[in-house]
């Protein structure tokens, strides 16, 4: 795999500049995990990073999707169905555990892809319309937000900043997204990025300047890139012959992506792959396996 040592130099700096310290100096802690399901025993596995041993939790579905963590609340928010379930419901799970705690629907809907705020006081989620779905932990509550500034918005992912003061929501089409001011009653979109993108996906802020997400600017393989708001400078942080799927999770502390991906080379495998941000080259986690591909990897530390 080859790699422009110029994108080694621009995220390296981009993360220092960050957090004011060298990332090569910084791992995370020996117990840290990652969470993440199969696509086709739909069980919820763990994996250790210390040790990259593996385990399997029974928690009674029959398919699970859209892990998220908050780790103000030491909770999974996931996607599942239980047998003989005609729909996904949403789900919030203690960690460590198994008992589930199913999320009503609001009325006439049915939001998907959960993301927390990073105070961990709610849980909004999507349902390809003009708002966004917010859910109250405290008190069980939907309230349906409305995103400003945007026409004939279908909104189909929303990812918040650290600082929650901002969203980057993507649209139907899935070209770039629409970086919106946060406020209590609403989203206001104060402009679009990436929007000559053929695709991108799977927002995560480092801090309020600075996402990466994955993406393709033509058709073919998709990669992961960083973008720099203020200034607009893209970094692209992973090359052939890995292309990755439309799975990205950001460690609590900034540094590090765990993704979905496959070597193009040898017969396509869907595995994990976890990248330091300060340049070095993806190192595989997990390979293949009878229960695989295995999907929507999320940092638990």
């Amino acid at each position: 795999m080859v790699r422009n040592r110029s994108c080694h130099v621009a995220i390296g700096a981009l993360v220092t500049a960050c957090f004011g310290i060298s990332v090569s100096n910084v791992s995370l802690a020996a117990s840290a995990e990652i969470a993440f399901t199969s696509e086709l025993s739909g069980g919820l596995y763990v994996l250790n990073l210390g040790t990259l041993s593996m385990r399997r939790e029974s928690l009674g579905l029959t398919a699970i999707g859209d892990l998220v963590y908050s780790a103000p609340n030491k909770m999974l928010a996931l996607s599942g169905s239980r047998r003989n379930d005609s729909q996904p419901s949403l789900f919030l799970l203690k960690w460590p555990g198994t008992k589930l705690q199913r999320i009503p629907y609001p009325k006439d809907g049915a939001p998907y892809r959960p993301q927390f705020d990073p105070a961990g006081k709610y849980l909004y989620a999507v349902n390809y319309g003009p708002e966004v779905f917010r859910y109250s932990l405290k008190s069980g509550d939907w309230t349906r937000i409305p995103v400003e500034g945007a026409q004939d918005l279908h909104t189909q992912e929303i990812a918040l900043a650290p600082s929650g003061h901002l969203a980057a929501i993507s649209p139907a089409d899935f070209k770039g997204f629409l970086i919106a001011e946060v406020a209590p009653d609403r989203f206001h979109v104060l402009r679009r990025v990436l929007a000559d993108f053929n695709s991108s996906t799977a927002a995560h802020w480092i801090d309020d300047s600075h996402i990466v997400f994955l993406g393709r600017k033509t058709e073919g393989y998709q990669f992961a890139w960083s973008l720099n708001l203020a200034t607009g400078q893209l970094v692209r942080l992973t090359h052939l012959p890995l292309g990755t799927r439309d799975f990205l999770s950001l460690s609590r502390d900034g540094h590090s992506v765990v993704f979905t991906a496959s070597d193009t080379i040898s017969p396509a495998e869907w595995t994990l792959w976890r990248l330091d941000l300060s340049g070095k080259e993806p190192t595989r986690l997990t390979h293949g396996s009878k229960d695989g591909p295995f999907l929507s990897p999320v940092f638990i530390e």
